[in-house]
């Protein structure tokens, strides 16, 4: 069974920061509801575990019988108080549980959102680069054809002049 997560763990999770990663802010904001929420329903069990354990010790002390309840009636009654505290914090462990699942599922949901975008921009960076990359070789061919027909003018030139200077 997996090791249980407490709201210590949460908040002192440090998560590794890449380029265009998550917004740092919205992840801490969310952690902290998630916190919020685990404490909030913390305090509740263990409101509920003392009003249980209160619940069960006055049924088993001995009560000064006033009226004179049947003695089952009344271990009927304590019984079903129990019994009744007792669906009250399987259910709230139960609400905490789906709760944390809930948390976990959302995460995983912004985690594929954000690798998702992150995979598309990188895509997109790369045909950029790619398109950059033609309009460099363009200009490099043009900058070689340039220098090329310049060395021809200025060999042509040069003849010119030695045929001048024969003369």
């Amino acid at each position: 069974m997996s090791e249980r997560i407490t709201i210590q763990d949460i908040e002192s999770k440090q998560f590794s920061i890449k380029p265009r990663g998550y917004d740092r802010d919205e992840v801490d904001a969310y952690l902290d509801e998630i916190c919020d929420e685990l404490e909030r329903m913390e305090n509740e069990k263990a409101a509920l575990r003392r009003q249980l354990q209160e619940a069960q010790a006055s049924g088993a002390a001995p009560q000064p019988v006033r009226t004179a309840p049947a003695p089952a009636a009344a271990a009927a009654a304590g019984a079903a108080n129990n019994a009744e505290l007792i669906n009250v914090l399987e259910l709230a462990n139960r609400l905490k549980d789906e709760t944390v699942a809930e948390a976990k599922k959302k995460a995983e949901e912004i985690l594929s959102e954000a690798d998702s975008q992150a995979r598309q921009r990188l895509g997109n960076l790369a045909e950029e680069r790619e398109r950059l990359q033609g309009q460099v070789d363009a200009m490099k061919k043009t900058a070689a054809d340039y220098r090329s027909r310049f060395a021809e003018l200025v060999k042509a030139q040069q003849e010119a002049l030695d045929k001048i200077k024969e003369l």
